[in-house]
C-alpha cells in the first residue's frame, strides 16, 4: 500500500513538474518587460534572497498566476513529501533557468542608448487617504541626480500598503514608494509605524511618533513627508540601483555595506538640519 502510494505521488509530482515548467514558459512570454508578472517578480525577490513579501505579492491578481502559486507549492510540498528536501537557493531548478533565459533575452529596442521611459503605477487610494507627491515631482527630483544613475529606475508604483515597515522598497530598477497618509486635520497626516523602525530621519525632516493607545503613528505635516518621500525616501533607493553600476563597488566596501552607501547616498543629496556626517563621492 505504502509504495503504491509512492509511486502515485511520484506520478503527481512529475505531472504538476511538466505543467509548472510549461506555464513558466508561456508567463515569460506574457512579461513584455520586468514588472509586467507578478508571479515572475516573485521569483526574482526570491533570487535576491527576500525573507518577507507584502500581501500583494503574494496574492494572485489573475487565475493563471494562482495556478503558478498553487503548482510551486504543489511541488515543494510533495518534493517535502518524497524527502527530496528543499530547493537549494529557495529556487526549483526550473525556476532558475527561466529566470536565466529572462536575464539573457534582451529585447532589440533595449540595446543601445535610448533611455527607458519611466513607468509608473498608483494604486486605489482608501477613502480619507492621500499621496503626498505626485509623477511630476518624482521626475523632476530624478532630474537633479545624474543622467546614469537616474536611469537605473524604470518603475515607480505609489503602493496603498499600509503596515510595510518601510517607506520605500527596491527591485530590479522599480521603486514602491509606501507612502500612504491618512489625513489627520488640516494639512497632517499619519501612518503606521513599527517600533523597530528608525525614526531619526523622520524626526529630522519634520515628522514626529505619537501614541493612539497600544498604536504607534509617524505624524507629519504633509508637506514635511512629501520632502522626506522625494529627497530621502526615493534617493535611498535610487542609491541601491547605483550601487551596481560599474564604478561603485569600491565605494559600496568604504560605507560598509550597501545600506550604508545609500544612506550616505541620500545624505549627500539633501541635507536637512541636525547633526548628520556628509561623505564626498
Amino acid at each position: 500500500m505504502a509504495r503504491k502510494q509512492e509511486e502515485r505521488d511520484w506520478a503527481q509530482l512529475d505531472a504538476f513538474e511538466a505543467e509548472y515548467a510549461e506555464r513558466l514558459q508561456s508567463e515569460k512570454k506574457r512579461e513584455r518587460r520586468p514588472g509586467d508578472s507578478q508571479f515572475l517578480d516573485f521569483l526574482r525577490g526570491l533570487a535576491r534572497n527576500y525573507e518577507r513579501f507584502y500581501a500583494d505579492e503574494v496574492n494572485a491578481r489573475d487565475s493563471d498566476t494562482g495556478r503558478l502559486f498553487s503548482l510551486r507549492g504543489k511541488i515543494l510540498s510533495l518534493r517535502d513529501k518524497l524527502e527530496q528536501g528543499q530547493p537549494p537557493d529557495k529556487l526549483l531548478p526550473v525556476e532558475i533557468e527561466i529566470l536565466k533565459q529572462i536575464k539573457e533575452a534582451v529585447p532589440e529596442s533595449d540595446k543601445g542608448d535610448k533611455p527607458r521611459p519611466l513607468d509608473f503605477a498608483r494604486d486605489p487610494l482608501p477613502p480619507a487617504h492621500l499621496y503626498p507627491v505626485t509623477l511630476k515631482e518624482i521626475k523632476a527630483t530624478l532630474a537633479e541626480l545624474p543622467p546614469e544613475h537616474a536611469a537605473t529606475v524604470w518603475r515607480i508604483h505609489l503602493t496603498n500598503q499600509k503596515r510595510t515597515g518601510t517607506d520605500g522598497d527596491w527591485l530590479d530598477g522599480e521603486i514602491r514608494l509606501h507612502c500612504l497618509l491618512a489625513e489627520f486635520g488640516p494639512g497632517r497626516g499619519r501612518r503606521p509605524v513599527g517600533r523597530t523602525e528608525g525614526t531619526q530621519d523622520m524626526e529630522r525632516f519634520g515628522g514626529a511618533l505619537e501614541w493612539e493607545g497600544s498604536k504607534l503613528f509617524a505624524v507629519w505635516p504633509v508637506e514635511a513627508y512629501k520632502v522626506f518621500v522625494l529627497r530621502r525616501v526615493l534617493i535611498h533607493e535610487v542609491a541601491h540601483g547605483v550601487a551596481e553600476l560599474p564604478g561603485f563597488a569600491d565605494r559600496v566596501r568604504t560605507a560598509g555595506s550597501v545600506e550604508k552607501f545609500c544612506e550616505q547616498y541620500a545624505e549627500n543629496f539633501h541635507r536637512p538640519a541636525g547633526p548628520s556626517v556628509r561623505l564626498g563621492f
